[in-house]
């Protein structure tokens, strides 16, 4: 009992600090089914998103809508992009050119990359619509000096003439915390019905 008296600020504040975690994983726990209940529908060229309530339009043009929480202060963003190509150029291609452009260096023991849509895609549909996909994700290094969580879709139908291009970039803090909801929100995707 001495101990416990003689250190009495010291377990006031480690006991204030665990009741702030628990109270920060309920919160966050609470997203996740917010975001499966309340999610809202966004058309995007052929595609159907499902949205969180909490990220707001930041830009949005004919072929490009980007989305950042504008309730916190997060680095965060994700970009939802359809850029025309040749449908005969390799993904491989586009996506080296992205890496490059962003000049993101991945971490190689971290890095997770993934080429089979029905991996990446909960709907049927939109699994054989999208044949031809590749995810990477992982934190890296960008321009040398910022690390990054940076997670990047890339897919086609060659029949629409282009690609799209699906990012999500944050710190590696809030990467984890938003990186999940962008996961979420591609998985769910589903093709619009004309």
């Amino acid at each position: 009992m001495e101990i416990v008296l003689n250190h009495l600020w010291d377990w006031l504040i480690l006991i204030g600090l665990l009741v702030a975690a628990i109270y920060t994983l309920r919160i966050i726990r609470q997203e996740h089914s917010e975001f499966v209940d309340e999610s809202y529908e966004v058309a995007f060229g052929k595609l159907s998103l499902p949205i969180p309530t909490w990220w707001s339009i930041t830009r949005q043009e004919n072929q490009l809508i980007e989305f950042s929480r504008t309730d916190t202060r997060y680095d965060w963003y994700a970009r939802f992009e359809f850029i025309p190509c040749d449908p005969s150029a390799p993904l491989t291609d586009f996506l080296s050119a992205k890496v490059e452009k962003e000049e993101l260096d991945y971490d190689k023991d971290d890095v997770v990359i993934e080429t089979n849509s029905s991996h990446l895609f909960k709907d049927p549909d939109t699994q054989q619509y999208f044949m031809e996909v590749i995810r990477v994700e992982g934190k890296a290094s960008q321009r040398i000096e910022e690390r990054v969580y940076f997670d990047m879709y890339l897919f086609r139908n060659k029949a629409e003439g282009g690609y799209y291009l699906c990012e999500s970039r944050s710190s590696v803090l809030n990467g984890l915390v938003e990186g999940p909801f962008f996961e979420e929100c591609l998985s769910l995707m589903k093709i619009a019905k004309n």
